[in-house]
């Protein structure tokens, strides 16, 4: 079988985590048909992320420049002088606003170099900061993990070692979340809970909300099942059956690859899991303290495990408001849940700065990473060549 992959991607002797046999690079490993997958993804990658990207790298100016607007029609009559008790903090916060964005590369480019892809963490760095740009100009609802991977594939991994590094980050981000917030929850004294339950219409909203999500997962999980059986009993045609029975064996042999990942990893990886799992703890913890920092520094006093709480819930909310990067859902939540906690002369500025340092401060540095590190991959490249994925 032959494996082409860009020689400026791939490095074989960083290949300490997966044999061969493991990573499918032997005859009769059945990784031609992914290949063509690949050459797909790479294709849709190419026809939607760039486009969409040149339009964000468009729109990013104007929003940050109507963000800033916001945060001076707040300032209005303001004295920032009183206003602003520790200026340090804020300062702070916009140091910390990079983090997330470091640390999420540093775990893709761990974990590739331990599946051999020889991505590396400017390759990583490219993926990371790529998503964000994209994610930014998209509906928050539709969630960073699609574009993530269009991403991968266009830099060369191949599709299922793609949805493999997307499953290992996916993981530890599951087990690091959970681990925070019950953590913040026992520091805070369980106050989270006591704030919610003294808001019915809050937790009427949240349960709303909750019950919507398990419905319609539970429409769709019933109504693929029915498509299923309608494939399986021949009701479309012959046809149909066959290009589902083909597809039914791609997705297993898939799956198959995918799990066999998960197995090294199980054997050799623990040790990177650990250290992944301690970035992904930085990269989580980091991210939701700056509203706390920010209000801090608005001279509000600082609980920094509530509030750790606190923006987590408003990532939360924002994630399913329908607009490019939450707009607008994340603004209301900031203002309805930080409410109780500070002062309107202190809590609308406060807004203000902590989304123009948590989103706009790292998002602008993300395309100015990307545009970077996309010119000097195009001028690492022979002039006519270009990087194909992995098959």
């Amino acid at each position: 079988m032959t494996h082409e992959t860009p020689p400026e991607l791939h490095f074989p002797e960083d290949n300490p985590g997966l044999s061969p046999e493991e990573t499918g690079d032997f005859p009769g490993s059945g990784s031609t048909a992914p290949g063509a997958a690949s050459g797909r993804f790479a294709q849709l990658r190419a026809a939607v992320p760039q486009r969409t990207l040149r339009i964000a790298l468009y729109v990013l100016p104007l929003v940050a420049l109507a963000n800033v607007a916001v945060l001076v029609w707040s300032l209005a009559g303001v004295d920032l002088s009183r206003a602003i008790a520790r200026g340090e903090l804020l300062a702070l916060a916009a140091l910390l606003a990079f983090v997330p964005m470091l640390a999420n590369a540093a775990r893709l480019s761990i974990w590739s170099r331990f599946l051999g892809l020889g991505l590396g963490f400017s390759g990583a760095l490219k993926v990371i900061t790529g998503t964000m740009v994209t994610n930014s100009v998209t509906p928050s609802a539709t969630g960073g993990m699609p574009i993530k991977l269009l991403f991968l594939v266009g830099a060369g991994v191949e599709s299922r070692r793609a949805v493999t590094l997307i499953s290992f980050q996916a993981a530890e981000d599951m087990v690091v979340m959970g681990g925070l917030v019950l953590l913040c929850l026992g520091f805070s004294g369980f106050a989270m809970l006591e704030f919610l339950s003294s808001d019915p219409a809050l937790l009427e909203r949240i349960d709303m909300t909750v019950r919507t999500a398990s419905l319609a997962l539970l429409l769709s999980l019933a109504a693929l099942a029915l498509l299923a059986l309608v494939v399986a009993g021949g009701l479309l045609g012959s046809r149909v059956r066959r290009w589902a029975a083909r597809a039914g064996r791609r997705v297993r042999d898939f799956l198959a690859q995918v799990t066999g990942d998960w197995a090294a990893a199980w054997r050799r990886g623990k040790a990177i899991a650990l250290v992944n799992l301690t970035l992904a703890a930085l990269q989580w913890g980091v991210r939701f303290s700056v509203a706390g920092l920010v209000l801090a520094a608005f001279g509000v006093e600082w609980h920094p495990a509530l509030y750790w709480l606190l923006q987590y819930l408003v990532q939360s909310i924002s994630s399913l408001v329908p607009t490019p990067g939450g707009a607008g859902g994340a603004e209301a939540a900031f203002l309805l849940l930080f409410a109780p906690f500070a002062p309107v002369d202190a809590l609308i500025p406060a807004m203000s700065a902590w989304r123009l340092l948590h989103f706009f401060l790292p998002l602008g540095a993300a395309a100015l990473v990307f545009t970077l590190l996309h010119r000097a991959a195009g001028r690492t490249l022979a002039p006519g060549s270009r990087a194909q994925p992995a098959e």
